[in-house]
């Protein structure tokens, strides 16, 4: 077992902290909350598609300027079945913003946040999510983007 170890010198110093990629775990106790912002719709669908069929708990929360322009009505509803869907339209900005922070505090902080939308959506998602969660676990979705990319 000893040969296992690396040599460490006597000044040395060790470097102790926040590990740049947390583990999480990989069950269906791990909390999803995937945020949707009018044009990010079709992304979050899929996600929660995909976390549906691997038994995943999530809830979606679906954000528009008005219930016309809210797109995938049908889908998000369809969803119902296996996780928790709320629709959050006709907001004004303040409370738009109350509404998304509220929906995450608290929550663990292994917790996996997807947002998909225009960038002021999935930014203010991202800055809200970084007070609860490991940055490696947000993943936005920006409008026009093909990806899901991690923030660092």
């Amino acid at each position: 077992m000893r040969g296992n170890l690396n040599h460490v010198n006597q000044h040395d110093e060790p470097f102790v902290g926040i590990p740049k990629s947390p583990a999480t775990i990989a069950d269906s106790r791990v909390r999803s909350i995937l945020y949707c912002g009018e044009t990010g719709a079709e992304s979050i669908v899929r996600i929660a598609k995909r976390l549906a069929s691997a038994g995943r708990r999530f809830e979606v929360h679906n954000f528009a300027r008005s219930s016309d322009r809210a797109a995938l009505l049908t889908e998000f509803d369809a969803l119902r079945r296996h996780g928790k869907v709320y629709h959050h339209f006709d907001l004004p900005d303040d409370l738009f913003a109350q509404k998304s922070a509220s929906a995450m505090s608290p929550t663990h902080a292994s917790t996996q946040i997807y947002c998909s939308g225009p960038p002021a959506f999935t930014d203010l998602v991202e800055r809200q999510a970084r007070e609860w969660v490991y940055a490696a676990n947000i993943h936005k979705i920006v409008s026009g983007e093909q990806t899901a990319n991690q923030t660092a």
